[in-house]
Order: C-alpha cells, then sequence, then structure tokens
C-alpha cells in the first residue's frame, strides 16, 4: 500500500510538471519554484531591457515562481531606484506572477538602502526578503549577525510607519537561507531552531550533497536529515508548522557538492522540477526524518542563474 501511495504522489508531481512550454504552473503541488539570480546587477541584467526579458523570458519557459536578486543594496547605493522599480513592476506584471525576494546580506548600510526602496516604492514593493548571512560560519555567531537581520525584517513586516495603523507591506516573505543551525564551532542548537520556526515565513534549507536529487542517507549532525528533523522538533514544541523551500546546487565552482550535469541538457537533461520530485519520494518513503506532520516541504529553490541556465539554455 505505501509503495502505491509513492507511485500515485509521483504521478500527481509528474503530471503537475510543465515540459518547458513557456508557462508557470502555479497552484499545483509544487508550490515553490525559485531561482537565485547572482548576476542581476553584476552582470548588468538591471536596466538592460533586453537583458530583462530575456531572464523572464528564461524564467518562464523553465516554470520558475520566484527570482532572488542578488547585489540590491550596491544597485541602491548607485542610485538605480527607478530602475529597480521598473523590473520589479514587470516581473510582477508577468502572466503568472513572478514572485520577486530581494537577498540581503546584513543589517547595515545595504538594508538601510533596501528598507528606504521598500518604504518609497508602493507599488513595487519585493515579495520577500532572504537571508545570506551564515552566521554558522567563521567567528558569527546567530545572536550577534542573524537576530537583529530577523528584527529588521520583522520591522519591515509588522510595524506601521508614524502615524498610520497598519504597516506597509504585511505580506512579504520572511525567507531564511539555513546552511548550518548552529553557532560557528559549536554542535546544532534547537534553541536558535525555534528562533528560526518563530521567526519565519520560508526556510531555504541547503542539500548540498552529491546527487542531491535523492534524500541523502547521512544521518551526520548537518545533514539534511539531521536538519529537518531539528526543525520537524522546533516546530512540534511551538506547534508551528515549518514551511521548507530545499536548495539544490548548480554552481560548477562551488566548494560544495553540485548537480549542474543532472539538469544539464548534454548530461542527464532533466528539468528543474524534476530533482524535486525524486527528492520528495525519498522524503515521503523516509524513516529516518521525524515528526513530518509539522515539515510543509513546499518546493525547491536552484542556486544559481548563471549555471542553470548553461545547463538548461
Amino acid at each position: 500500500m505505501k509503495y502505491l501511495a509513492t507511485i500515485l504522489l509521483s504521478l500527481l508531481f509528474f503530471s503537475s510538471c510543465d515540459k518547458d512550454d513557456g508557462t508557470i504552473s502555479l497552484g499545483l503541488l509544487v508550490e515553490h519554484r525559485g531561482i537565485y539570480i547572482n548576476d542581476f546587477y553584476t552582470g548588468g541584467i538591471l536596466g538592460d531591457l533586453s537583458l530583462e526579458d530575456d531572464l523572464l523570458a528564461w524564467v518562464d519557459e523553465n516554470d520558475f515562481t520566484d527570482i532572488y536578486l542578488y547585489n540590491i543594496g550596491s544597485a541602491l547605493l548607485d542610485d538605480k531606484y527607478d530602475e529597480l522599480r521598473a523590473f520589479v513592476k514587470k516581473a510582477q506584471n508577468q502572466e503568472p506572477y513572478v514572485r520577486v525576494s530581494f537577498v540581503s546580506a546584513g543589517f547595515g548600510t545595504s538594508f538601510s538602502n533596501i528598507e528606504a526602496y521598500h518604504d518609497g516604492r508602493k507599488d513595487s514593493r519585493p515579495d520577500g526578503i532572504v537571508s545570506e548571512i551564515e552566521f554558522w560560519n567563521d567567528s558569527m555567531t546567530f545572536a550577534d549577525d542573524y537576530a537583529p537581520w530577523i528584527s529588521k525584517v520583522n520591522d519591515l513586516k509588522f510595524t506601521p510607519p508614524p502615524g498610520e495603523i497598519t504597516p506597509l507591506n504585511p505580506g512579504i516573505t520572511r525567507q531564511f537561507y539555513i546552511g548550518k543551525i548552529k553557532d560557528a564551532g559549536m554542535p546544532p542548537s534547537l534553541t536558535i531552531g525555534k528562533e528560526l520556526v518563530t521567526h519565519h515565513d520560508e526556510i531555504f534549507l541547503t542539500n548540498y550533497h552529491t546527487d542531491g536529487w535523492q534524500l541523502s542517507s547521512s544521518t551526520e549532525e548537518n545533514s539534511i536529515v539531521s536538519k529537518l528533523n531539528l526543525l520537524s522538533e522546533a516546530g512540534m514544541e511551538l506547534n508551528k508548522k515549518v514551511n521548507v523551500v530545499i536548495l539544490f546546487n548548480v554552481y560548477q565552482s562551488s566548494p560544495s557538492p553540485e548537480i549542474w550535469n543532472y539538469f544539464a541538457t548534454t548530461g542527464m537533461n532533466k528539468e528543474f522540477e524534476n530533482a524535486f520530485v525524486e527528492w520528495y519520494e525519498d522524503y515521503e518513503a523516509s524513516t529516518d526524518v521525524t515528526n513530518k506532520e509539522f515539515l510543509n516541504v513546499k518546493g525547491f529553490g536552484i542556486y544559481r542563474y548563471t549555471d542553470a541556465k548553461s545547463a538548461r539554455p
């Protein structure tokens, strides 16, 4: 019976997947299909209408629902407010709608620029803010390097401007990119996990290992299974469902394992959704992941655009 259920789930997933037909399958089982646009500003896409249109056409053709834009703070520091406003409106006016997130690497000047843009652009605000703060690395800590960023994002989401009674953008999605749920040099932390679960809307969980389209059998402390179990335990203790987005790595020069060849038209030639479909089948069948009722694995993200486009031009 369990085997039959797995087959039926697989058929439902595959029937929901487009085949690079120029549309995005919104509202189906794979709810979130995102991609990091690493060269959005540094590669000259922002403000170049042709390159912007090429990007959005590729996003549409490959059925992505979400784009995460890098170097927004730098673009705003260079006074690209009008260009960014125009691009965000263009993406959000696509049919179907493309959700736009700004990647934030801290809570200093870069985030202040994002705040200024956010507060002054009523018709072109981002749909999400995603962290790029690796508090588990080097000498950083969650308390010093991540908690203040969460406070800033919470302020955007919940605090009304002076003289107002409602926040400017209560629907903004707080998206937390997480590699390890721990401080540098310390073991995994349920306390940190509970803080992430308390304040999150979506947790982007790295799934960077060899054959990443499969659920790794590893139960080492920072494996995908262990991270899911820690988050589900946090969700259980808080009685809160944890929204998880699984990240796949295609960055060919990455020090971490990547699966570029899985997607490449010159390699295994799989569509981007297929990795999640296969991974999710393993996840559903796994007995290593516990308290699944507190996990909502809603989709996937791809790191990153430059390499993803070279895999599937």
